[in-house]
């Protein structure tokens, strides 16, 4: 089945979380591995409330179905360039969502030790052409061309259900950047994340981890 932006966008809904979080999935790797490359400590835990510091946040992590699934609740905790090489090494792919409160949304994935696509704000990329072919369908709902006359996300959002089961009159707009972002991780790492995984990421321990460690590449207008 293809990852959707409609899906994550249900399953964010769902659980009830805000639009500012980190998401690593990993292919192939241990909980402790994904651990030790983001610089999570395991030896020291953090409760949610402690996570919105300005040199901290805190990773849960837990095993999902085809690799590992690390989340930070405040967008500013996510892996460097650096991490995402470090994590795909050896035939492994690692993908990263992320959202914060200045509505930076970043996307970015590695493959067998090499950064394939990162973008620190994804949605205003300047040279699209950058994008893997097998990401554009999902990649297009949520860019922004700035050159453009009417800036706007090239493909529309599709309907959604009305309260009768019947679809609405029209769309309800762009999907949220942060649900395209987990898509494309999904599309990239064969990883699919359910409401049941994001449930359980509420009640798992979180450690400490330093933020601000990722410098993007390139900013937009670079």
């Amino acid at each position: 089945m293809a990852a959707t932006a409609e899906h994550y966008a249900e399953v964010l809904e769902e659980v009830g979380l805000d639009t500012e979080a980190t998401f690593v999935v990993v292919t192939g790797a241990t909980r402790e591995e994904v651990a030790e490359v983001l610089g999570v400590d395991l030896g020291r835990r953090v409760a949610l409330g402690d996570a919105f510091e300005e040199d901290h946040s805190a990773y849960a992590l837990l095993e999902v179905a085809g690799g590992v699934l690390a989340a930070e609740p405040t967008g500013y905790a996510d892996p460097s360039l650096e991490a995402l090489r470090r994590l795909s090494a050896g035939g492994r792919t690692a993908a990263v969502a992320r959202s914060n409160v200045q509505a930076h949304d970043r996307f970015g994935f590695a493959r067998d030790g090499r950064v394939v696509l990162d973008a620190d704000e994804y949605v205003f990329l300047e040279d699209p052409s950058t994008v893997p072919a097998e990401l554009r369908p999902l990649f297009d709902q949520a860019w922004i061309d700035l050159d453009a006359e009417d800036p706007a996300p090239a493909v529309p959002a599709a309907p959604v259900a009305g309260a009768e089961g019947e679809e609405d009159e029209g769309p309800t707009g762009p999907p949220d950047a942060l649900a395209v972002a987990l898509a494309m991780v999904e599309q990239v790492t064969g990883v699919a994340l359910t409401v049941a995984d994001l449930d359980r990421l509420q009640d798992v321990e979180r450690y400490w981890v330093a933020s601000l460690t990722y410098e993007p590449a390139q900013r937009p207008g670079d």
